[in-house]
């Protein structure tokens, strides 16, 4: 790679990772507005009363109810992204490098329209920041977290997917900490060989009242290139109930 072609990746890489800390700041900021409401979803009731999994109704209620109603809040941070658009359980397309074959890819959070379109030479709709949801309702179910670390490192994906990835842990249990998670989760990394860790989940705090942000480093399995991934591991034990 010229100096030249360097210097445009960086600068693409670093134009947008400044929108993906501003999108990862407004979740946070979303999610203080949640606490803030007292508002607290029933299990049972979502399982009596509707046919949804109750993890997929959490990430609709943050989604619909406030992702999507306080957009005003995330142009005021930064305009560029006032067009920007959030989608429940979107669909793209990639290649598992496990089995060669051509498969659909679930995205729990799908956020397009990034206005990023110019520096990557690709229509803004086919730009997108894709975030994967887990519940952690005991210090075990990282394994499930980490199963979304494994994928991102696995696939390859037919359209532009940026070098940034998202996950996000609905914690449930009232005696687990964002810090229990992180090392679990950092620990489990250190002995799973197929996830190549270049950096390790480290505290990577973008908003004043809320912690549980990190970020890591890995590489793709197939080209070797690395990504990042912003974390959000959430206190959601004063929400949720039975």
């Amino acid at each position: 790679m010229s100096e030249i072609s360097r210097f445009v990746s960086k600068r693409k890489n670093s134009i947008t990772e400044n929108r993906i800390k501003v999108i990862i700041w407004y979740i946070a900021e979303c999610y203080t507005l949640l606490l803030n409401s007292k508002t607290s979803y029933s299990e049972r009731k979502v399982k009596t009363s509707t046919t949804i999994a109750f993890e997929d109704y959490l990430r609709f209620r943050l989604i619909e109810d406030y992702l999507v109603k306080n957009k005003k809040l995330l142009k005021n941070k930064m305009s560029c992204l006032e067009k920007i658009n959030f989608t429940a359980e979107t669909q793209k397309e990639y290649i598992d490098t496990m089995d060669g074959k051509q498969k659909p890819d679930k995205i729990d959070v799908f956020i397009n329209k990034l206005g990023v379109n110019r520096i990557w030479n690709e229509n803004d709709e086919n730009i997108y920041f894709a975030i994967e949801c887990k519940r952690i309702k005991q210090l075990s179910d990282t394994s499930r977290y980490i199963e979304d670390i494994e994928k991102f490192s696995n696939r390859n994906y037919l359209s532009l997917r940026l070098p940034f990835e998202g996950q996000l842990a609905f914690v449930e249990a009232k005696d687990i900490t964002h810090n229990d998670i992180s090392t679990n989760i950092n620990k489990k990394l250190e002995t799973i060989a197929y996830i190549i860790t270049e950096t390790p989940l480290f505290e990577y705090p973008l908003h004043e009242k809320v912690s549980g942000i990190y970020k890591s480093a890995h590489k793709k399995n197939a080209t070797k290139e690395i990504f990042s991934i912003y974390h959000l591991i959430l206190d959601y034990s004063k929400i949720v109930t039975d």
